[in-house]
C-alpha cells in the first residue's frame, strides 16, 4: 500500500485550518488504517483468494465499510487513495495560491484562483452548479448573450445528467444511499477512521466555504 504524498508545509499556515498542531494524517493513524485493512482482507478461509469486491459482497456493513474506507484512504495496488488524494490536491492548490500571492512582483498580472464544489450540490442542482462552473472559467463580459449561452449549456447538461440517471447508468454518481448518515456516524466514532476523517472533513468544509464566499 502507498499513500499520496502529503505536503511538508505546516497546515497551520493554511488560513484558518487547525488540527491541533497535528498533520492531516499522522504515521500512527496511517499504521492503524493499514493494520485494520490487513485484519479484514483475505483473512477468512472462504476469502483467502477473494477480490476486494468479493469481500464487500460477503462482509456485514461495519466490516465492509471499514475495508472500503481503508481502500479509499490508503491506495492499493491499482486504485484507491481517493480521499487523501483529494485532501492533498486541496492543500497543494492552496499552497500554490499562497505562493503566487506572496510573490506579486514575480507573478505580476497573474492570479491563481481555485473553485471547489460539493459533489452533493452537483447531484442535487446540476444546472445551477454547472452554471457556477461556467461562470468561474469563462470571463464575464457583461453581455446578456454570454449569460444566456451559459444558462443554455448548463440546462443541456442538466437534461443529459437526468437522462443518464433515468437509464440507471453505472457511470453516474447517484448521491447518498438511505443509510448514508448511519454509516457516516459509525465512521465518526470509529477510533481508527474517526480522527483522520474528521480532519479531512474540516479541510473540505473550509475550502467549500471559501469558494462560496462564506469563509
Amino acid at each position: 500500500m502507498i499513500i499520496p504524498t502529503l505536503s511538508k508545509m505546516k497546515y497551520a499556515s493554511l488560513n484558518n485550518l487547525e488540527f491541533g498542531g497535528q498533520p492531516l494524517l499522522t504515521r500512527e493513524e496511517f499504521d492503524m488504517i493499514t493494520h485494520d485493512c490487513l485484519s479484514l482482507y483475505q483473512t477468512k478461509k472462504k476469502l483467502r483468494s477473494a477480490t476486494l469486491l468479493d469481500h464487500l459482497m460477503n462482509y456485514d456493513a461495519p466490516e465492509g465499510l471499514r475495508l472500503a474506507t481503508a481502500e479509499m484512504m490508503v491506495q492499493g495496488y491499482h486504485n484507491g487513495g481517493d480521499i487523501l488524494r483529494m485532501a492533498n490536491n486541496i492543500v497543494k492548490l492552496k499552497q500554490a495560491q499562497m505562493k503566487v500571492a506572496s510573490h506579486e512582483e514575480k507573478f505580476e498580472w497573474k492570479q491563481l484562483q481555485v473553485y471547489t464544489m460539493s459533489l452533493d450540490d452537483f447531484i442535487q442542482r446540476p444546472a445551477e452548479m454547472a452554471y457556477r462552473f461556467f461562470d468561474f472559467v469563462v470571463d464575464d463580459d457583461g453581455t446578456h448573450e454570454l449569460r444566456t449561452k451559459k444558462e443554455e449549456v448548463a440546462h443541456r447538461y442538466e437534461q443529459y445528467y437526468e437522462k443518464k440517471m433515468m437509464k440507471g447508468s453505472r457511470h453516474i454518481t447517484h448521491g447518498k444511499n438511505r443509510n448514508s448518515e448511519e454509516l457516516k456516524e459509525y465512521l465518526r466514532h470509529d477510533p481508527v477512521f474517526g480522527p483522520p476523517m474528521g480532519k479531512v472533513q474540516s479541510l473540505v468544509e473550509t475550502c467549500l466555504a471559501e469558494s462560496h464566499g462564506d469563509g
